[in-house]
């Protein structure tokens, strides 16, 4: 699988900042930091890889690890108040 820095930049983009780095590899931040709550299910701020091949995996487990928050963060209850 050939992965090109735009299609990352494309996919994961909006919520990680991708960039080479300096001793070689990849690397991704992202634009919002998590919380240390978050952290703790194993999300992270900061992924990295040799290749954007195994970038782009990693990226992809972040996102298979955040599924379950956002799900759960859907079914809170509104704090609108109902009159």
């Amino acid at each position: 699988m050939s992965v090109s820095l735009d299609s990352l930049k494309n996919e994961y983009g909006r919520q990680w900042i991708i960039s080479d780095a300096v001793a070689g590899g990849w690397y991704a931040v992202r634009r919002t930091l998590l919380s240390d709550q978050v952290k703790e299910r194993g999300l992270s701020n900061v992924r990295c890889g040799r290749t954007l091949e195994e970038l782009a995996h990693n990226l992809a487990e972040e996102r298979r690890l955040a599924a379950p928050c956002s799900a759960h963060a859907s079914l809170r209850p509104s704090l609108q108040r109902v009159s």
